[in-house]
C-alpha cells in the first residue's frame, strides 16, 4: 500500500499561484512547479492530476484573494466615492512596487487561455462580474445619498471602472511614473464627478 502524499495544500496553491502569475500557463513548467514547490513531479501529478487542474485552484486562490482585497479597499473611504478613489490610490501603490509582481493573474489568464478554452473563459467571467458587482453596489449606494447623479447608469459605470482597472494594470507594465498612473485615474475617475 502507497503511503499518503504529506505536503501542505495551501501552501503549495499559494506558490504554484505566483509561479503561474509571474510566467504565465504555457510558460511555467512541470519541473518548474515541482522545483518552487518542492515537490516530485510523480506527487505533484498524484496531488492534483494535471498542470491545468493545478492551475484552476492556483486562479481561484487569486480570485479569493483580490476579491477580500476588493472588499477591504471599497471601505477606506468615508463616502462611496472617496472609497472607490481610495482603491485606485491603492491600486497606484502596488503597481509602483518594485517587489510586487506586475500584472494581474486573471487579466494574463484572460488573455492567454480564455480564447481557446471555454471552461476558464466562463469562470472568467463570472470572476469579472463578481469584482464588477462590488463597484455597482457601492455606485448605487452613492445615488442613494445623492453623492453620484442619480441619472448615470451605475451599472455602465461599474463596468466601466472595471475596463480602466484592466487597462491601468496593463499599461503599468510598461514602466510609466506614478504621476502618470495618477494622471490617468483622474481622468478615469472624473465621469463619477459630471453631472450627466
Amino acid at each position: 500500500m502507497s503511503r499518503p502524499i504529506k505536503f501542505n495544500r495551501p501552501n503549495v496553491i499559494e506558490k504554484s499561484m505566483r509561479l503561474f502569475w509571474e510566467n504565465g500557463y504555457k510558460n511555467t513548467s512541470i519541473k518548474q512547479l515541482s522545483q518552487h514547490m518542492d515537490m516530485r513531479p510523480g506527487s505533484l501529478y498524484a496531488a492534483f492530476k494535471s498542470k491545468r487542474q493545478l492551475f484552476l485552484q492556483a486562479l481561484e486562490l487569486y480570485f479569493e484573494q483580490s476579491s477580500r482585497q476588493l472588499t477591504e479597499r471599497l471601505k477606506l473611504g468615508d463616502t462611496p466615492l472617496t472609497s472607490i478613489r481610495a482603491y485606485f490610490s491603492k491600486l497606484i501603490d502596488d503597481l509602483m512596487n518594485k517587489q510586487s509582481i506586475k500584472g494581474c493573474l486573471m487579466i494574463n489568464t484572460a488573455t492567454e487561455l480564455a480564447e481557446h478554452d471555454e471552461e476558464i473563459k466562463n469562470r472568467l467571467d463570472e470572476m469579472f462580474s463578481s469584482h464588477e458587482l462590488q463597484f455597482y453596489q457601492l455606485l448605487q449606494q452613492a445615488q442613494s445619498t445623492g453623492e453620484l447623479a442619480s441619472g448615470k447608469d451605475a451599472e455602465s459605470l461599474a463596468r466601466f471602472l472595471l475596463m480602466g482597472i484592466r487597462g491601468i494594470k496593463v499599461y503599468s507594465q510598461t514602466g510609466t511614473s506614478r504621476k502618470h498612473l495618477e494622471g490617468l485615474v483622474d481622468n478615469l475617475l472624473i465621469v463619477l464627478s459630471q453631472k450627466v
